[in-house]
């Protein structure tokens, strides 16, 4: 009997064919079946697949999901991301954890679980790499960040504790920003070594952190030198004349404190020093961090102990990329593909000018100041938390440099001392991504001599010692030898620093004087044979000078390079240690001020940059670590480029330099042809990067070279000191496309989709091959293209890999409907040993990794382990059994008519037939696409300067809820949004859309949410933009003005403001004096002729502040951008003193003086300050039995005018007896000169408490009689009436009852009409109401008192 039979051993899936031509073998469609592999000895039988079990959760509430999985053979571990936050603006919310999963002891470990990973799943993590036991990964959205494992496992808590977790987890380490603070330089008597003399030294530290990493260098310190108020001597004999012996440093131990801040892991602190002419950096000594934030370290003149590589001196900062989309690791180093890199440079404005007041000197290296006559340059370098700097960043209103001229004036000073002062002007201009600065300072003109020498004649000066050196003949030039035995040419310029007993100076600030005895004047030749130079010296006065000592400076080196320096002066940007409304005062100094006045009245100096002022000794240089201004420097997404570490992890030494990005090396990054898209994916294999564009797949050998031949093939040789040799392109217009989790790696084939192109591919030793031809061409065409996810992994049990496609519409489409096309994903894997696919998978697979043979997918976040006997087969994710099922075609003979009488399968039991089509009809379900609608969003308009993302076509069924995420980005970096309203989004007439506005702004852009319920047909929804758009992402300043200050003992509060609207302004300022000074407003002379016409500078009005003084001055702010200058100049007046000098005498006084202040000893008050600090009281206080009056006493302070009010106590006892104390109240007058209170007392002071003589009857004889009674009494009485029977006649002061009288006041008797026709008596009880004590028997008086019928 004639049959069909089909057996299956081709093993793949064929939808490309027409039906006819399928070749026997293949089948149309698979569901959940093996072919090629078996789970016993039936390999090319039909069979179902064994399910996956759950092996790990991460107990992430939420829709949580895994977006990045590492499997690392060695130890046997699984290293997963997971995180619950999927929310359309992409901001932070939900979960996030990191976990590691022990395939051997199947345990699971949360390593890290904080809400600050901030984790999102529009960013998956597809570069991820174990180094020993640091796990390094990156995701696009937070810097490139490391864990150690151990760690994490050992503390769950060690990366959450910090209150920012990127100090702990940032590859790039925290930076030092501050240079290490010097305490105490001194000569110790017991330190023997010599070690320092002749050297100039700078300090600087770098940190270790737990995983071995190093930080860059911290700032440099100042050149630690001082004399240390030693006495240098010229030597007479002038033979000596040239060098300064004694000159050396005096320096034999250094107290220095070194930052350990907590909570960024560093675990040792190493100090470390540097000489100047030396490139060499020393280790001194190293201390292992505790919870102090400080280490103290003593260096006592020691030789170090060991050195450092020279890359640290030029590694100012590590070029970690701040974002990157690919990581990998190869040959011990990090490679980042794809990477966001520097940052965005607003105007900054600040000024800066020179100042000898004592305030900016360093107030332990004694006499350094800045060289006069030189031209300084200042500028700023920011850098974030991590050391990512900034170029040089020069002040926008152009006052960053500033000329210092020479002047006179002893060491000490104001006027030989010089330094740098910077003021910002808005410190609000710094950008918020600036943790930190450091000011650079740059100085074309470098080394000099000094020439000390005598002169023998009028512009004659001799050369002795190694004056010779110093100013040498010049062999090269070419004269007559008539000529020659008498002179020599000399090609040496010199300025005169020091002639006739006085210094050759141009004065500062008085730039009308012209002094041309004080430029640079040319030696016009040496004598022969007495080596004598003929140089003009005049003095000061203009005068030739014939004799006596001199010192000239020869005209310094000068450089072209415009190089900037780095001083020991940075810190914070802002917080209480932040930059200062004040001006800054720059710790740069490169010359010692040496008092030098042998002929002269001690007020002189010369300016020395060298131990004993010799020739080729070392000398202070400009600084150690350079910087340079770059122009267009800005954020920049070098989406085309790979960078890699310069240093590198070796494991068997414990070095750990990875994290090392010194861009100063060179090479460190190669760029790939941008026309070929971005890096996706980077894999290392064997020695070379495998790098995946979106639209090229390249290769770059690692510390190697190709080299071609004439047939164009490559070859590579170890020809290449660069990490990264040449880049080579596989072979064909393929790439990655924006699909990096599609790769997947084993053994010699990489397998990734190309979404652009419709294909998937596999790159092995053959070159690429698209692998989605084999049968699959028309579904990968159309699945891809609707894919909006995509997810790719290797399944070494069955040795097939798996590919995920997650996107809509699926089962609206022939090609693509299969399978779980009406679920959203399709999942299906190709064999390489039947070089096809096999199968659907009836699973969706956020991650796939593959360990020691067994196969691990991810589900909301947890980890199952494939072919597990532990579940029904064809059970994935919990989610009960699936089925399994084949398509087979049947097209022997296509062209014959044929009828079958049965039909049967050789197997065991389960399998059923569903359905049988044939060209003519069918029977059973067969299997039909649904009806999706495209629906397209679409944008209308423009906001100025912004860019939308977003919009594109959704197909799904009617009635399902679809949404948009529409993102507006500024236009470029000049632009930012300032207004969650800057863009607006309203629906168009016609659409139906739900708009959710964003309500911040997130990551520098614009978020919204867009949703909408699909309709019966395909649509059109438009969306019309709206809004002002982006604006200018920094203010342009259109006037600042810059205050600069020359006022002793005061600063100027702000030092420099801007304008940003043009129109009527004031600039305002205030005086900020030290403490126990004070402004007087005639000593300051503010001059505005600094201030440009169009500002329009009015009259300046001043406000008093206690000791300071606001002054305002009206302008006007132009509409074009300019700047002015307003100098202040003057002093602050030191406030007089008052002293209240002890009462003497034996008048019993207490003098009570201004809270915190004592008697005998002085205090600083201004003319302005309260009245109150000029205000005392002096307390005299009776005995208990005497009473005082006002005038008991009499205070006087007669030399200070003061005013002396005296007041007795009214009360009724307790600190306020009546009569019982008297305060004499002296409010002395503003105080102009220093003065000394001393009271003069007067006065008899207390007396006995008395009631004096009192009558004893009063009679009152007729009708209306008033009887006086003298207030003979010293203390207040009370007067009681007794009065016998009803009536109350008896009155006092005219009044019935009871009378209080006042001492030494009198009162009188009366008494009301007498009607009863006969005398009456009554008595009147006088008794002492004061607390005074009285004696007997003068406590108390009876008056008897009878009154005339």
């Amino acid at each position: 009997m004639p049959e069909m039979k089909r057996t299956f051993n081709v093993g793949k899936m064929n939808r490309d064919l027409d039906d006819r031509i399928v070749p026997p073998g293949e089948y149309r469609e698979a569901l959940n079946i093996n072919i090629g592999q078996s789970e016993g000895s039936d390999v090319g039988a039909v069979e179902n697949l064994l399910g996956n079990e759950l092996v790990a959760q991460s107990g992430l509430s939420g829709n949580a999901k895994c977006i990045g999985s590492f499997g690392d053979g060695g130890s046997e571990k699984i290293y997963y991301f997971v995180t619950t936050n999927s929310i359309y603006n992409e901001t932070n919310t939900g979960s996030h954890g990191i976990y590691e999963y022990n395939q051997k002891t199947k345990q699971l470990t949360a390593l890290v679980i904080s809400q600050q990973l901030n984790f999102h799943t529009n960013y998956p993590i597809t570069g991820i790499n174990l180094v020993d036991d640091l796990l390094f990964w990156t995701d696009n959205r937070n810097y490139p960040r490391k864990i150690n494992v151990v760690t994490a496992t050992n503390d769950v808590s060690y990366y959450t504790t910090p209150a920012d977790i990127d100090n702990l987890i940032s590859v790039c380490k925290f930076a030092p920003y501050e240079s290490a603070t010097l305490v105490a330089a001194t000569r110790e008597s017991g330190i023997s070594s010599t070690f320092m003399e002749d050297k100039l030294i700078r300090f600087s530290y770098r940190w270790k952190f737990e995983d071995n990493e190093y930080s860059t260098l911290a700032p440099f310190s100042p050149i630690v030198f001082s004399r240390l108020n030693e006495i240098d001597s010229i030597s007479s004999s002038l033979s000596n004349f040239g060098e300064i012996e004694t000159f050396v440093n005096a320096i034999n131990q250094v107290q220095l404190s070194v930052p350990t801040p907590t909570g960024y892991g560093i675990k040792n602190v190493e100090l470390i020093y540097k000489e100047s002419g030396s490139g060499t950096l020393y280790v001194v000594d190293d201390q292992e961090v505790t919870t102090e934030p400080f280490i103290n370290f003593t260096y006592a003149s020691t030789d170090p102990f060991r050195t450092l590589p020279g890359d640290q001196l030029t590694r100012v900062y590590d070029a970690v990329p701040r974002k990157a989309k690919s990581q990998e690791v190869g040959g011990g180093r990090l490679v980042y593909g794809n990477f966001l890199q520097n940052y965005n440079i607003p105007s900054i404005a600040f000024s800066v000018a020179r100042t000898g007041e004592t305030e900016a000197r360093n107030g332990i290296l004694e006499n350094q100041s800045v060289k006069s006559r030189r031209t300084y340059q200042v500028g700023i370098v920011l850098a974030d938390k991590f050391g990512r700097q900034s170029p040089v960043i020069l002040s926008s209103s152009g006052v960053d440099t500033v000329f210092v001229n020479s002047n006179t004036g002893n060491a000490a000073s104001t006027t030989a001392f010089n330094a740098l002062r910077l003021t910002f002007a808005d410190v609000t201009q710094i950008p918020i991504w600036a943790y930190s600065y450091r000011v650079v300072v740059k100085q074309r003109e470098q080394e000099y001599y000094n020439w000390i020498s005598t002169i023998d004649t009028a512009n004659t000066v001799n050369r002795f010692g190694d004056s010779i050196n110093k100013i040498p003949r010049d062999q090269t030039a070419v004269i007559p030898p008539t000529t020659a035995a008498s002179i020599s040419p000399c090609d040496v310029s010199v300025y005169p620093k020091y002639l006739n007993g006085g210094n050759v100076y141009s004065p500062e600030g008085n730039p009308a004087v012209v002094k041309p005895q004080a430029n640079l004047t040319k030696v016009q030749s040496i004598g022969n044979p007495s080596g004598d130079a003929l140089v003009t010296t005049l003095d000061q006065a203009g005068n030739t000078v014939s004799s006596g000592l001199c010192v000239f400076e020869t005209e310094p080196v000068s450089s072209e390079l415009d190089i900037f320096y780095e001083t020991s002066t940075g810190g914070l940007v802002t917080g209480p240690n932040g930059i200062p409304a004040t001006a800054i005062d720059i710790d740069f100094f490169n010359c010692i001020l040496l008092s030098f006045d042998p002929g002269g009245v001690g007020n002189d100096h010369i300016e020395i940059n060298r131990i004993r002022a010799g020739y080729n000794e070392p000398f202070f240089d400009v600084g150690v670590r350079a910087y340079v201004v770059q122009e267009n420097f800005t954020e920049e997404r070098r989406n085309n480029t790979l960078i890699h570490s310069s240093g590198l992890l070796n494991s068997r030494t414990g070095i750990n330099y990875i994290n090392q990005f010194n861009e100063s090396e060179g090479g460190l990054t190669v760029s790939l042809d941008p026309i070929n898209g971005s890096i996706q994916k980077l894999f290392a294999d064997d020695t070379q990067i495998i790098v995946f564009q979106e639209d090229k797949v390249s290769r770059s050998p690692i510390d190697k070279d190709f080299i071609y031949s004439a047939e164009g093939g490559a070859v590579p040789v170890t020809s290449n000191t660069q990490f990264l040799g040449t880049i080579a392109a596989y072979a064909g217009q393929f790439g990655i496309s924006k699909d990096p989790n599609s790769f997947a790696s084993y053994g010699f084939s990489r397998y990734f989709t190309d979404k652009n192109r419709g294909t998937v591919l596999r790159l092995s030793q053959n070159g690429i091959q698209e692998i989605s031809q084999v049968g699959m061409g028309d579904f990968f065409r159309d699945a891809l293209k609707n894919a909006t996810e995509v997810v790719g992994s290797y399944d070494e049990y069955s040795r097939v890999y798996e590919l995920t496609l997650i996107g809509n519409g699926y089962d609206s489409n022939p090609d693509t409907n299969a399978a779980t096309a009406a679920d959203g994903y399709l999942t299906l894997c190709f064999d390489d040993r039947s070089n096809g696919w096999t199968s659907y998978r009836s699973f969706k697979q956020e991650s796939g990794v593959s360990l020691n043979n067994t196969y691990y997918t991810f589900n909301g976040g947890d980890l199952w382990q494939h072919h597990s006997n532990n579940v029904t087969r064809n059970n994935f994710y919990g989610s009960g059994t699936a089925e399994s099922y084949i398509v087979p075609i049947f097209n022997d003979a296509p062209s014959l008519i044929k009828q079958f009488n049965s039909l049967s399968y050789e197997g065991t039991s389960g399998w059923e037939l569903e359905y049988i089509q044939t060209d003519i009809g069918s029977n059973g379900t067969v299997p039909t696409t649904v009806v999706n609608y495209n629906t397209t969003l679409q944008l209308a308009g423009a906001a100025p300067q912004s860019i939308f993302n977003g919009a594109n076509t959704v197909t799904s069924a009617a009635g399902a809820g679809i949404s948009w995420a529409i993102f507006v980005t500024p236009l470029n970096s000049q632009y930012a949004f300032d207004n969650i309203n800057n863009v607006t989004l309203t629906q168009a007439s016609g659409s139906v859309l739900t708009v959710t506005n964003p309500s911040t702004i997130t990551d520098e852009q614009l978020v919204f949410l867009v949703q909408h319920t699909v309709g019966s047909a395909n649509s059109i929804q438009t969306l019309n933009i709206g809004g002002t758009g982006a604006g200018l992402a920094f203010t342009v300043a259109l006037l600042t003005v810059n205050v600069v200050e020359t006022v002793s003992n005061s600063t100027i509060t702000p030092a420099a403001q801007t304008f940003t609207t043009a129109g009527g302004g004031s600039v305002v300022f205030s005086t900020a004096v030290q403490n126990n000074y004070y402004i007087d407003d005639n000593n300051i002379t503010i001059n505005t002729a600094g201030m440009p016409v169009s500002t329009n500078p009015g009259t300046i009005a001043l406000d008093r502040v206690f000791d300071n003084i606001e002054y305002t001055l009206p302008i006007t702010v132009p509409a074009t951008a300019t700047a002015g200058t307003i100098t202040v100049n003057g002093s602050a007046t030191l406030k007089p003193t008052l002293t209240w000098a002890a009462i003497t005498g034996s008048s019993g006084g207490i003098l009570n003086i201004p809270a915190n202040t004592t008697i005998g000893n002085f205090y600083y008050i201004s003319p302005f300050d309260a009245a109150t600090q000029r205000f005392a009281t002096v307390v005299f206080t009776a005995g208990t039995n005497e009473v005082l009056a006002g005038n008991s006493f009499s205070v006087s302070y007669t030399s200070t005018s003061g005013v002396v009010n005296n007041v007795i106590s009214n009360g009724v006892g307790g600190n306020n007896p009546m009569d019982g104390v008297l305060t004499a109240n002296v409010q002395l007058p503003i105080i102009t000169t220093n003065t000394v209170a001393t009271a003069t007392i007067t006065g008899t002071g207390g007396v006995l408490a008395t009631l004096g003589v009192i009558p004893s009857t009063v009679a009152l004889n007729i009708d209306g009689d008033i009887v006086n009674i003298p207030g003979n009494w010293n203390v207040q009485i009370q007067v009681n009436p007794n009065i016998p029977g009803a009536e109350q006649w008896l009155k006092f002061n005219n009044t019935v009852g009871t009378a209080i009288i006042d001492r030494d006041t009198g009162f009188n008797i009366s008494g009301l009409q007498n009607t009863t026709g006969a005398s009456r008596t009554a008595t009147a009880i006088i008794s002492n109401r004061n607390t005074r004590v009285l004696t007997a028997p003068d406590v108390n008086h009876t008056i008897t008192i009878t009154q005339a019928g």
